[in-house]
């Protein structure tokens, strides 16, 4: 009996994994937006971050496509505002997911050009119309060194 090998399709005709509309909207929306927003899906891997997000992560979206939520958390290395790794599952976006609720946090990443930069996010869970978590969209910007929470000085000590 001879064996005949699977042919792939050609190119344009492989099968790409169509997301949730809810995520394509976000997306849209993440695009039009003059503040930095990254996406991410329920697992926490990224799949869009528009132009201004590029200038905290020093890299363009179209150079990294999609990025997994073990690269990204490898590569930005989150710290907490101690200089200690922040582990993964205290991240806005993560937090936000699984607590199915709005979160804010105070960061420290480190950009894909190695400069570690103090940032504040804010998350907001992405849900289908039956209740699912779809994902969540990071609002983020970069906060002034050695500037508190508020945005007063560091204090006396």
């Amino acid at each position: 009996m001879e064996r005949v090998a699977a042919e792939e399709p050609p190119a344009g005709d492989r099968q790409v994994e169509q997301r949730p509309i809810e995520l394509i909207l976000a997306r849209q929306l993440a695009a039009a937006l003059a503040v930095p927003v990254l996406l991410m899906d329920g697992r926490g891997d990224t799949l869009f971050f528009n132009e201004p997000a590029e200038l905290i992560i020093a890299r363009r979206f179209d150079e990294i496509d999609e990025l997994s939520f073990e690269q990204r958390a490898a590569t930005l290395a989150p710290r907490d505002e101690a200089g200690q790794p922040l582990p993964a599952e205290q991240l806005p976006g993560k937090v936000a997911m699984r607590e199915r609720r709005p979160t804010h946090g105070l960061f420290h990443i480190h950009g894909y050009d190695g400069v570690l930069r103090a940032v504040e996010a804010t998350a907001i869970p992405i849900e289908s119309a039956g209740g699912h978590v779809l994902g969540a969209m990071v609002i983020l910007w970069r906060r002034p060194e050695g500037r508190g929470p508020d945005g007063s000085p560091p204090g006396p000590g």
